[in-house]
């Protein structure tokens, strides 16, 4: 359902303010993180909780309240067909959204030649979507990052997001779901 009015806009607004201020990275877009796969392998987070309960075996803390964290810190998505996935990051203070590819594990990216990387949101006016370009082709023409640096790509991925990427004759369908900022 897509929602053309002004009340989108300041919802939108809201979000991206709501976004910035809790932020999913504060690298400054520089790909620098403070962990990776080997950090987050113990646990599907690498962070305090500072929560006021204790962690027993009685604890009830729903583990999908915080998404899957992929090897470059940011957020794992599921990609239709299975043989990959994706993770996506957002720069704090920066519009820059870069999303990877990755093996079908989430454990390392995979280079692809794509011929489109598509993402359209799920709310608002963009009907055709955001293109993302490749960060860096090696000699092939392949690529596992792909990134774009647009602030309306930054409020549209907290309101809920679809993503198309085509390799070839194979189209693979993403979703990131609309999602409270993490604020921990």
């Amino acid at each position: 359902m897509r929602i053309n009015s002004a009340s989108s806009l300041i919802v939108a607004m809201l979000a991206l303010a709501v976004f910035a201020v809790s932020g999913c990275d504060s690298t400054g877009g520089n790909g620098k993180t403070n962990g990776g796969a080997a950090d987050n392998a113990d646990h599907d987070h690498d962070h305090d909780h500072d929560h006021d309960h204790d962690h027993g075996d009685d604890h009830d803390h729903d583990h999908a309240d915080h998404p899957a964290h992929g090897p470059f810190g940011g957020h794992i998505f599921a990609l239709e067909p299975n043989d990959m996935q994706g993770e996506w990051k957002k720069y704090t203070d920066s519009n820059v959204i870069k999303m990877y590819l990755l093996d079908a594990a989430g454990k390392k990216e995979v280079a692809q030649k794509v011929d489109s990387f598509t993402v359209t949101p799920k709310v608002g006016n963009e009907e055709e979507g955001f293109t993302l370009e490749a960060e860096k082709l090696d000699d092939q023409g392949l690529s596992a990052v792909y990134m774009l640096d647009d602030q309306n790509l930054s409020i549209a991925i907290p309101l809920g997001v679809d993503i198309e990427v085509k390799i070839g004759d194979k189209v693979y369908k993403g979703e990131i779901k609309a999602h409270e900022p993490l604020d921990h």
